[in-house]
């Protein structure tokens, strides 16, 4: 049988501390990674947050020059319907 030596108990010691020593800085690398991306994150809600708005107001002011031509389109009708019957009316009333 093999005997455990004071000197294999600090190697295997060192080892293991070496290994947790690694650990520790890829999970420290992880934790800046990720808070990099919260930011990003973060960054990004914000432009599509501006963006939405944007969207939103051309949208509206789309919505106004529709409805005014709406507005121009129906008196159009309504001025040349009037006119129509006007023509009409002086072809069969007035001789």
């Amino acid at each position: 049988m093999s005997t455990i030596t004071d000197n294999d108990l600090k190697e295997l010691k060192d080892l293991i501390n070496s290994k947790f020593e690694k650990i520790d800085r890829k999970l420290e690398t992880i934790s800046n990674d990720i808070i990099e991306l919260k930011i990003d994150v973060a960054t990004i809600k914000t432009e599509v947050n501006a963006v939405n708005k944007r969207l939103d107001d051309t949208q509206s002011n789309m919505n106004k020059r529709v409805d005014g031509v709406e507005a121009r389109l129906n008196i159009l009708i309504s001025v040349m319907f009037i006119g129509l019957l006007g023509i009409i009316a002086k072809l069969v009333f007035i001789k």
